[in-house]
């Protein structure tokens, strides 16, 4: 609902018009233009990312002088791997610890005070795809040690992009011992890619392992 902070009329408005614009003001200048839906919806689950993330950076600032170090020490010795933890460039101490406890906020796992062990996990292996019956995929990769959980995205890319987002939308955080996890109702003709990568109850996680398959 927009809100209109002078007489009526007055086109100094603020916030979403009916159904069809959105209204606001830049360095003095009102603007209005047409609604476009988020790529990103406010899901559940995004809504609890947005919730988890002024828990994680108070949760920073309780940390000792001596916490912090290792943190610090931490960034330092990834920066190698940053693409692998998804950044490049520098990182600090508190980059690396908000990005490894939104993950594991996520996963509906505990945050942690004290940097992963090193090394990080390795991509799943053997992630590959099984097209075992109509609508079915089932996803493999070999199993992983206990605790460890694997956490899927999926992309439809043909024939459209109608039943799923344009980009990767999250599917779970699964036990990454089993090696397997099934997807079902996928339209017949349609082309699907999913990656995968480890995460540990630690904080520790890989880059991803991707493939795709034609249902």
């Amino acid at each position: 609902m927009a809100k209109s902070r002078a007489p009526l009329h007055s086109m100094d408005l603020r916030g979403r018009l009916a159904d069809g614009f959105v209204a606001g003001d830049w360095k003095g200048i009102s603007w209005m233009r047409t609604f476009v839906m988020p790529s990103q919806p406010r899901t559940t689950r995004r809504e609890q990312v947005w919730k988890n993330f002024p828990k994680v950076t108070r949760a920073w600032a309780g940390l000792t002088d001596a916490e912090r170090a290792r943190w610090e020490a931490f960034a330092v010795s990834v920066k190698p791997q940053n693409k692998t933890l998804g950044r490049e460039g520098n990182w600090s101490g508190f980059d690396a610890y908000v990005s490894v406890n939104l993950v594991l906020g996520d996963a509906e796992l505990s945050f942690v005070t004290q940097p992963p062990a090193i090394p990080l996990p390795n991509p799943p292996e053997r992630f590959r795809l099984r097209n075992p019956s109509p609508g079915t995929v089932r996803i493999r990769w070999e199993p992983l040690p206990a605790g460890t959980l694997v956490d899927l995205w999926l992309i439809q890319t043909k024939p459209s992009r109608k039943a799923y987002p344009s980009k990767f939308r999250h599917l779970v955080y699964t036990d990454g011992t089993t090696g397997l996890h099934a997807l079902t109702g996928i339209p017949t003709g349609t082309k699907v890619a999913v990656k995968g990568r480890a995460v540990r109850p630690d904080g520790g996680k890989s880059g991803y392992a991707q493939t795709e398959i034609t249902i």
